[in-house]
């Protein structure tokens, strides 16, 4: 048994149409940002939501001009964009990126001194963001209910945590999840797989964050495949938000582990969409840690429905890692992992930024630098098969 806290400031509003709520949540008479990417203005998403504000007479300007993982340049253009337009509030509607981006952003705005300070210095923020309203579009990234945003510097993708890089209200509407991709609808939902496995097996795993975690998996094993197959299926995109928003919940109160940090250097130096890179790396950190956390994993490959009656955790345990190749294969997501995988990476430059990483703190299995490098050159190097 141990002591634990619980803190989610966040507050949570849920249901298909919530978007049409929005004008009745803004600050009357303050002029309002909404912050996306090209591929959501491209297929109208961020007209939709524009209409709706401007309609009930805000003042609304559009910055669509987010990329994947969000730089130190991206995050100060959209600080500068703020000043210049005036914008009091934000909505922000996107995946991890957009998120990530506009919560640094608002609260850069509003505070002075460089990102550095607060991304590698340790200094903590002493005025609160401006207003946050977050309409996650993808069934991933969980980033509406934490508080940190990753943004990468120095090459590296690193994270800035504050209590005040909360945002003020996560809207999780499934509707402006529907238009997703299957690709897209793949790799964030095996990134939200990776959030919830992580926290599960981490250091910081709780009674809460356990239970979150547990739910998360089991719809996520349900669900999915569903969402993949059919993104018009309502009673599937409903569910995997759900399992996203808990997946959330639970690795920003748990931490994450070897999977995160071994991501980093591969979505920083081969530019990959971090979902993909969790995709394919999460069978790698369960092999990894499953000495330490073997009832755990067991448990992990019944949550994932696979049939462990008479077996030994050990045997258990290695059906959940099994399960997962079995889930990238369903996902038609193979021929994508071979071509990431396809490349010559520097192994010691990979194996020492991931082994420095924040996040491998709360791995359940001590990581060095030497273990990382294994981990690659059976990634880079070795028969997958």
């Amino acid at each position: 048994m141990k002591n634990f806290s619980f803190d989610l400031p966040t507050e949570i509003e849920f249901g298909f149409g919530l978007y049409q709520e929005l004008p009745q949540k803004l600050e009357v008479g303050k002029r309002v940002l909404i912050v996306s990417d090209p591929g959501l203005k491209k297929i109208g998403l961020v007209e939709k939501i524009e209409k709706v504000v401007s309609d009930n007479g805000f003042e609304v300007d559009v910055y669509t001009e987010i990329s994947p993982n969000p730089d130190e340049e991206l995050v100060s253009d959209l600080t500068n964009y703020i000043h210049e337009k005036g914008s009091q509030q934000i909505i922000v509607l996107g995946g991890g990126s957009s998120i990530d981006a506009a919560k640094v952003a608002s609260c850069m705005a509003v505070n002075d001194g460089p990102l550095e300070d607060y991304q590698w210095n340790n200094r903590s923020f002493e005025n609160p963001s401006l207003p946050l309203y977050v309409f996650p579009t993808t069934a991933g990234t969980g980033s509406e209910v934490t508080g940190v945003a990753v943004i990468t510097s120095r090459n590296t993708k690193k994270g800035v945590v504050d209590k005040y890089i909360f945002p003020d209200k996560a809207l999780v509407d499934p509707e402006l999840m529907k238009s997703l991709p299957p690709y897209l609808t793949a790799i964030t939902g095996m990134d939200a797989l990776t959030h919830a496995i992580e926290a599960y097996l981490g250091l910081g795993a709780n009674a809460f964050t356990d239970s979150l975690a547990e739910q998360s998996i089991k719809l996520i094993a349900d669900y999915l495949p569903k969402a993949y197959a059919n993104g018009e299926d309502e009673k599937a995109r409903y569910k995997m938000a759900v399992a996203s928003t808990l997946a959330g919940i639970a690795m920003d109160q748990a931490g994450l582990g070897i999977v995160h940090s071994l991501a980093s250097p591969v979505c920083a130096n081969l530019h990959l969409s971090h979902g993909l890179a969790n995709s394919f790396l999460l069978p790698y950190g369960m092999e990894f840690n499953l000495i330490a956390r073997k009832e755990k994993l067991s448990k992990v490959a019944e949550f994932l429905g696979v049939k462990t009656s008479g077996l030994s955790k050990n045997d258990s345990a290695l059906l959940a890692v099994r399960k997962i190749k079995e889930l990238q294969r369903e996902l038609e997501l193979e021929e994508e992992i071979e071509e990431v995988t396809d490349v010559n990476p520097d192994l010691d430059k990979y194996a020492e930024n991931a082994a420095n990483m924040f996040l491998i703190n709360n791995n359940p299995r001590k990581a060095s630098v030497d273990d990382c490098r294994k981990i690659f050159t059976n990634i880079f190097y070795s028969d997958r098969s």
